[in-house]
């Protein structure tokens, strides 16, 4: 697993699954033009007070912490704009107090989401692959099987010593084509895996992409949609 900061907990909240209240402190290491920004004591300070979403301080937390600007932004992709994407969604100041928008996200997350979806397809078509697999490796077995049978069965009632060549080659190349499916299969499983592992690390909500992310908050539109910007992600999460 690559992502994610410290602390799992699993609860739902008005339909929004938050699999990890922390799950918003990847890639600390952004650029705005020339300008880097680390977010680490950010992303620190929020894995300290991951556990105070209940407390009846919260809004204090919420004010005492450092790049107030920053915000966790999770939510789902209902638009695109130039370079940009319209997103449902919530907007926390801090592990418990948010707020429900619709903003505009500039910088958006396209090779996070790219990657999820080609992970998905790559898994479908493992598992169409798998199945396959499964099938040919049954069938070519019983096929092998039949053909020694048969082998047994004439040198057993033949009276002539001349051996069913043909069975035989026929029983070989199904012990083959057995062998292949099942090395294939095994071969998928091994991929399968590290893709499934590859997927667990990307946010996602009822098999879609969920955007989860912290943005600086850098204004408004003319209608007063927020605006906010991810930056160009740099380094390891």
């Amino acid at each position: 697993m690559k992502f994610f900061c410290l602390l799992f907990l699993s609860f739902v909240v008005n339909g929004w699954a938050q699999t990890n209240q922390a799950e918003g402190c990847r890639y600390p290491f952004r650029t705005f033009g020339n300008a880097a920004v680390n977010l680490s004591p950010l992303f620190q300070w929020w894995n300290q007070h991951a556990g105070d979403f209940h407390a009846t301080n919260d809004m204090d937390v919420a004010t005492s912490r450092p790049m107030s600007a920053w915000h966790r932004i999770t939510g789902t992709k209902i638009g695109e704009l130039e370079y940009s994407w319209v997103v449902n969604a919530r907007i926390y100041v801090s592990p418990g107090t948010y707020t429900n928008a619709r903003i505009i996200l500039k910088n958006p997350p396209v090779a996070e989401e790219q990657s999820f979806y080609a992970l998905k397809n790559e898994l479908a078509a493992a598992a169409q692959q798998m199945t396959n697999d499964q099938r040919k490796y049954r069938a070519d077995t019983q096929a092998a099987q039949r053909a020694e049978a048969r082998v047994r069965a004439i040198e057993y009632n033949q009276s002539w010593k001349a051996p069913p060549t043909g069975e035989i080659t026929r029983a070989a190349k199904d012990k083959q084509a057995a062998a292949a499916a099942l090395l294939n299969q095994q071969q998928l499983e091994q991929m399968a895996a590290q893709a499934e592992s590859q997927l667990q690390t990307i946010p996602s909500l009822n098999g879609q992409y969920l955007i989860d992310w912290f943005a600086l908050k850098i204004g408004a539109d003319k209608n007063g949609v927020p605006i906010y910007d991810l930056g160009v992600v740099n380094g390891p999460p």
